[in-house]
């Protein structure tokens, strides 16, 4: 089903259909577009997906921070100790640590729905009645939520959301100086890559936000009091579909850039050269692995592979994870260095690994010094 022409009835107050207030907003939005549009680089383009906050007067930053450049307090006449008091009252953190605390933790709607999405397709990720009762209660209340927003999500889902969120918190950070720049980008490029592969235009990304943004509030409001506020919802929702149209509208804003495609990975071997090479391989159809580019793009040989447990047992996934073994910690942290392959194909990559394959979930394995591969015990 199109969502976006999926046709619902507009809400009313006195029983608030937020699922229909957003597919109104989102039909509505839909025709606008720029004749011309300029085309965004990748740091334009993430300075963009940064979105409501850079339209906020923020206390500390004298003006908009809007999408040219980053917005450095000491260099542009803000006031960092007024930013960092608003970070400290709003995120309860005015330094680095504690902000970065604050975004694992709180911006993980993502996560939330797509274990969300294994209880709506009847094979759940983990059994609920491991929870506490008030945990349980806050689970099934939350999963309900989110499915009925579902319809406009996707699978999808909120990445939206919890990339603007924590792209904003970047830039906040690096205006306050909690940050270099360079930092600022090492953090912030990887969450921009994964939204330009998750997202087609600037408006499936605005239904992603707003999806995300209620499901954050619900969520809060449920934590606090097990109620939901219908008025408070009503007035958030309206705020948010009110920045979204002003991005969306706005030339200088998303509705004058093209939406960010990043160039696919030029992969060392072509589909041409793939032979199949992985016989005797007991895993049926669990041939899904994840390997680093440090092998597929870089043509390294494997030196360091790992076979966990999958979460969702219905997948085909193997569990094997295949890495060089010399990624960084910063790299390892940049989720667009990993792509799921076939093993067959990592085979072809290092035919050496072929032997270890049939191995238990739980097994690790590193190449020593002498080119031979070392079982770690267990």
């Amino acid at each position: 089903m199109n969502v976006f022409n999926h046709k619902r009835k507009r809400p009313q107050i006195e029983t608030y259909d937020i699922a229909g207030a957003l597919l109104s907003f989102l039909d509505k939005m839909k025709p606008y577009r720029a004749e011309q549009q300029t085309v965004c680089d990748e740091k334009q383009f993430t300075l963009l997906l940064s979105g409501v906050f850079g339209l906020r007067k923020i206390p500390g930053i004298s003006q908009a921070m809007g999408y040219e450049k980053l917005y450095l307090c000491w260099k542009d006449g803000g006031d960092v100790d007024a930013l960092k008091k608003h970070c400290k009252k709003l995120y309860g953190a005015d330094d680095w640590a504690g902000l970065e605390a604050f975004m694992e933790r709180d911006y993980n709607t993502q996560n939330e729905y797509s274990q969300f999405r294994t209880f709506w397709k009847g094979h759940p990720c983990f059994d609920v009645n491991t929870l506490d009762a008030r945990g349980k209660l806050l689970f099934e209340a939350c999963k309900g939520f989110a499915e009925i927003l579902a319809p406009i999500a996707g699978r999808k889902g909120f990445f939206a959301f919890d990339c603007t969120e924590r792209l904003g918190v970047l830039r906040l950070a690096y205006a306050a100086g909690m940050i270099n720049e360079q930092q600022f980008w090492d953090k912030a490029l990887p969450l921009a890559a994964a939204a330009s592969d998750r997202y087609d235009s600037w408006l499936e990304y605005a239904a992603g936000y707003l999806c995300g943004a209620c499901y954050d509030m619900f969520r809060a409001q449920m934590a606090e009091s097990q109620t939901v506020d219908k008025q408070e919802m009503k007035d958030y929702v309206e705020m948010n579909c009110r920045l979204m149209e002003q991005l969306l509208t706005h030339v200088e804003l998303w509705g004058g850039h093209k939406w960010y495609k990043r160039p696919p990975k030029k992969l060392k071997l072509s589909p041409a050269e793939i032979r199949m090479v992985l016989t005797d391989y007991q895993g049926g159809d669990k041939v899904v692995c994840i390997a680093s580019d440090r092998i597929t793009v870089d043509g390294c040989p494997v030196g360091y592979l790992y076979r966990e447990q999958p979460i969702n047992e219905q997948a085909p996934d193997s569990g094997w994870r295949i890495f060089a073994g010399d990624e960084s910690e910063s790299y390892m942290a940049d989720a667009t260095n990993f792509d799921f392959y076939h093993l067959n194909t990592i085979c072809n990559y290092d035919q050496t690994i072929i032997e270890l394959l049939n191995a238990p979930y739980g097994t690790e394995y590193r190449r020593g010094l002498t080119g031979r591969w070392i079982e770690k015990e267990r």
